[in-house]
């Protein structure tokens, strides 16, 4: 029986979803972070200062899930809160001074596993094609 999803672009894509997070898994074991801990603390070193529906809205996750995720990274010491100037009703997260360093050290980390373990099998020419392909993909989708 042949493989009827190996010429799906869509499951491809899928399925390559699921490869990459298990590869950045790999990369962030050293800092005792998720995937989905380690989105969010990129996008708060990116813009300090945002309330859980704003990182929701940036990283695409759902308000439950941020909410399941910014608590265990305020008790890691990743992340602190502190009240919304802007409205009573919401608070701001922010990456702790403390932990600065090493969100960019983690960063630095997924990017050379990568370099080392995935993007070995393609020539530099070919990682310039894929990168402007997926860029062009996520514009047409709205991101």
């Amino acid at each position: 029986m042949t493989d009827v999803f190996r010429d799906s672009l869509g499951h491809n894509l899928y399925r390559i979803g699921q490869l990459v997070r298990e590869e950045t898994a790999k990369a962030l074991q050293p800092f005792r972070l998720t995937p989905e801990q380690w989105q969010l603390l990129v996008v708060l070193a990116q813009h300090d200062g945002m309330t859980p529906s704003e990182l929701g809205e940036r990283t695409l996750r759902d308000k439950t899930t941020v909410s399941r995720i910014l608590p265990g990274l305020v008790k890691k010491g990743w992340l602190m809160t502190e009240p919304n100037p802007k409205d009573a009703r919401s608070y701001l997260v922010r990456v702790t001074q403390e932990h600065k360093p090493l969100v960019r050290k983690s960063m630095e980390a997924v990017r050379d596993h990568f370099a080392q373990h995935v993007f070995t099998a393609m020539t530099d020419g070919e990682q310039e094609v894929l990168l402007g392909l997926l860029l062009k993909l996520r514009t047409h989708l709205g991101d």
